[in-house]
């Protein structure tokens, strides 16, 4: 019954939260950008820019409220918590306009927790229903050129400076917020050729 529940409240949730989104992108002018194609994508694991690589500090339900994301060798990761043990959601929206996500897992969820992943494994949804402890998702993308961001706690916005992201600890400008994959590094072989003159030099002796 409760995940029954669930599902009917993520599905409300994922089709009011796509409309929030999209006009959120719509009023702001925000794109998704195309930059990087399938032709000259990691299919293993696409790159990303440097400054989302790396476990951002103090994701302690005790000290630091917010969002938390970030990428490294195992894809892109993100957790939400809040001070306190009171009831408080978090609920968020990825979408991609090309490639797809991948190995989309779960992290600490508990009873009335829920994500989705569409279809065409171009939008993940999440609800969760946090009581002061760590929640989130793991994923990987396959060919995307960029991810649309969009978070939302207990129904209202969460404001940039509360979604950190990277080592470093970079907040967006806005929320919603789109990060473009950067194009992987090209590795050119140049050949040498080294050509060898040999001279050959004839002595001719005359006797006399």
């Amino acid at each position: 019954m409760g995940g029954s529940a669930s599902r009917r409240r993520l599905a409300l949730v994922v089709v009011a939260s796509i409309t929030l989104v999209a006009a959120g992108l719509f009023a702001s002018g925000a794109t998704i950008a195309s930059g990087a194609t399938t032709t000259d994508c990691n299919v293993v694991e696409d790159p990303w820019p440097a400054y989302t690589q790396g476990i951002p500090a103090n994701i302690n339900p005790l000290t630091a409220a917010g969002v938390y994301m970030w990428h490294d060798a195992n894809g892109w990761h993100i957790r939400v918590t809040h001070k306190t043990d009171s009831l408080r959601t978090f609920s968020g929206q990825l979408i991609t306009g090309g490639g797809h996500f991948a190995g989309v897992t779960a992290v600490k969820l508990e009873p009335g927790d829920a994500y989705a992943v569409s279809a065409n494994q171009r939008t993940i949804t999440f609800l969760f229903t946090n009581y002061g402890h760590i929640d989130g998702l793991n994923f990987h993308t396959h060919c995307v050129p960029s991810i649309t961001f969009a978070f939302q706690s207990d129904g209202v916005t969460v404001p940039p400076h509360k979604i950190t992201i990277g080592h470093n600890g970079v907040h967006p400008a806005t929320d919603p917020f789109t990060i473009s994959r950067v194009t992987p590094p090209t590795t050119t072989t140049t050949s040498t050729s080294t050509s060898t003159s040999t001279t050959s030099t004839t002595t001719t002796t005359t006797g006399g």
